[in-house]
């Protein structure tokens, strides 16, 4: 992705941020991963969340797994991150590979979550997402088969993805029925917005985002909600 704009984040007034995979490489040197976390310090942003490296999303990538594993040097550049910065939730994608998730890309799945779990970052995000044909994780019945079958993974429910891809009020109304509290693996670990149509920011469409964010929190989502949306 190349280097984040940080600026923009502080100029908005935003002091705890979430970030793509920083860098056009998937293994960053030390150095360059000093370099951003003294940014983000000089700028007194929190980093909260932040992408594993997903290939060349901007050619239409979105992960690797369904190829190859991420590499050891990678998950050590991120573990470096993790530590330095808080950072506690990683958004992994999958890889396109077709709309069957294979064996192999779950054991991917499952080195990557061990990994952050051993070394105890935090919590990998598995995130269904919207505008390719051939991902395996377009609904959240899609991400949970994961996050009930490999631990230390979670759910991200980004609310414009999943309104493309999903239903999301019949989603909201089954964790009303399941009560407030409805149980750490039925919420999200992690909540993006943007409005449709336009990906934009909330009120520049037609998404009920604020009646979807009060309905998670009703059923007991306390994180964050970050706004992933095209400025």
């Amino acid at each position: 992705m190349g280097a984040p704009d940080l600026d923009r984040a502080a100029v908005s007034g935003m002091h705890r941020i979430e970030l793509w995979w920083p860098w056009d490489t998937p293994e960053p040197s030390d150095g360059q991963v000093d370099d951003l976390v003294a940014e983000l310090r000089r700028r007194r942003l929190s980093l909260v969340a932040v992408n594993y490296w997903g290939g060349d999303t901007s050619a239409g990538q979105r992960g690797v797994l369904h190829e190859q594993p991420l590499s050891p040097r990678h998950l050590d550049a991120m573990s470096r991150l993790a530590e330095a910065t808080g950072a506690d939730r990683f958004n992994l994608l999958v890889g396109r590979g077709g709309r069957q998730l294979s064996p192999g890309q779950l054991d991917n799945i499952a080195t990557v979550a061990q990994v952050a779990e051993g070394r105890g970052q935090g919590t990998v995000l598995i995130e269904p997402s919207a505008g390719v044909d051939d991902y395996p994780v377009v609904t959240v019945a899609e991400a949970m088969g994961i996050v009930h079958s490999v631990p230390n993974t979670a759910l991200l429910a980004d609310l414009w993805h999943l309104s493309q891809t999903d239903d999301v009020p019949g989603w909201l109304g089954d964790l009303a029925d399941a009560g407030t509290g409805a149980g750490a693996d039925a919420l999200p670990a992690h909540v993006q917005i943007a409005d449709d149509p336009g990906r934009g920011a909330p009120g520049t469409g037609d998404l009920p985002l604020g009646e979807w964010v009060g309905a998670l929190r009703s059923a007991g989502y306390a994180g964050d909600v970050a706004g992933e949306w095209m400025w």
